[in-house]
């Protein structure tokens, strides 16, 4: 599929990074099991365009990744526009001090699922941190040019019973529920189906700040921390990013992408302004961002769209796995969400977000 998005509508070129620590105070429980945690982050962030200039584009997916995702997704061949983007390697941050926000992928996803979005961010005048989870994800790339693969034992771990588990989990998406009766249902579901993955999301959240305090070390002369830490994650991703801003208190503001809300808080409230984005399918399983809350609180709800569409996937998987809605459409809204509430929250500028419908996406 040819992709004409422009990836940047601000004023900045965008440069990209990747780098990668370990964790010394974790062992790694996954894999082969050996050594400490490795963690991966690819960095978007403002340039000057004149300094991006004459510049090749960067890869957006390395030879091992499209190898690894072909053979999970069945994608085939990807086109061009799949493979690099609108953003540049060695170029310098610009001057200045800018917001970040920490993005997370999905479970079994990958660092860069997202680039649409981040580059874009970026080019707003936003430093973004895409941080990755070991063995967790399609496939996850280090800066020493070494990789690891999704751990299948995770497919076996991952239910206690994964055909009854599928069958609650369809049972449960069609029923009329309250977002409170839709809420307590998720959490039995959790606990009798998911406990695995329930246990994980305190886990991405410590790779999330492991990593944060690394992008300080590496970026900080070019963060504006004045109004706090962004968070934003798709799928799992997005429930960590919900964990980060209930019990952290650098994260001051946080988006979800569709990302049912496992994870347990014991009557915690949210503190912070969250936005939860949706597909009209998934709505039982994401209705706790619009409960236990003293913050502001806003939702999204998108028809025709599958989970995977609100990533890069919209532009080469088929419709039956991305959702009917346009590409266009669907990114035109995900990222306006994403601009006009980091923007409010982030650098204070008074935004308006749409109320009803527009295009197929509700507002509340």
């Amino acid at each position: 599929m040819n992709v004409t998005l422009n990836y940047t509508s601000g004023e900045y070129s965008v440069g990209t990074a990747i780098f990668s620590f370990t964790d010394s105070s974790r062992r790694e429980q996954l894999g082969a099991g050996e050594g400490n945690r490795r963690i991966s982050v690819r960095m978007y962030y403002p340039v000057l365009k004149e300094n991006a200039e004459g510049r090749e584009r960067a890869l957006i997916i390395s030879e091992n990744k499209a190898k690894a995702l072909s053979k999970a997704y069945h994608t085939g061949k990807m086109s061009e526009n799949m493979k690099r983007a609108d953003y540049y390697e060695n170029v310098p941050v610009a001057e200045g001090k800018f917001p970040l926000i920490m993005f997370n992928h999905g479970y079994n996803s990958y660092i860069e699922a997202n680039t649409f979005l981040c580059i874009d961010l970026a080019s707003n005048g936003y430093i973004v941190a895409s941080v990755g989870h070991a063995f967790e994800a399609v496939e996850t790339d280090y800066e020493d040019g070494s990789f690891d693969l999704y751990d299948k034992r995770i497919n076996k771990m991952m239910y206690t019973n994964m055909w009854k588990a599928v069958k609650a989990q369809g049972k449960l998406l069609k029923k009329e529920l309250s977002p409170e009766e839709a809420y307590r249902e998720f959490l039995d579901f959790q606990e009798k189906y998911v406990p695995y993955i329930k246990s994980r999301i305190p886990e991405w959240a410590r790779d999330t700040l492991c990593a944060l305090d690394e992008v300080k070390k590496r970026y900080g002369e070019s963060i504006d921390f004045a109004n706090g830490i962004g968070a934003s994650g798709h799928s799992l991703g997005g429930a960590a990013s919900y964990n980060l801003c209930v019990n952290e208190s650098e994260f001051s503001c946080g988006i979800n992408i569709d990302g049912a809300l496992f994870g347990e808080y014991g009557g915690k409230k949210m503190e912070r302004p969250f936005f939860q984005i949706c597909c009209k399918e998934n709505y039982n399983v994401e209705t706790k961002p619009l409960l236990d809350t003293n913050a502001p609180v806003y939702y999204a709800l998108f028809d025709n769209m599958k989970h995977m569409g609100f990533t890069d996937a919209k532009f080469f998987l088929p419709k039956f796995l991305s959702g009917k809605m346009d590409g266009q459409t669907m990114y035109k809204h995900l990222f306006g969400i994403h601009k006009r509430f980091f923007d409010k929250y982030l650098k204070n500028i008074e935004t308006e977000f749409p109320k009803g419908n527009s295009d197929g996406v509700t507002y509340r």
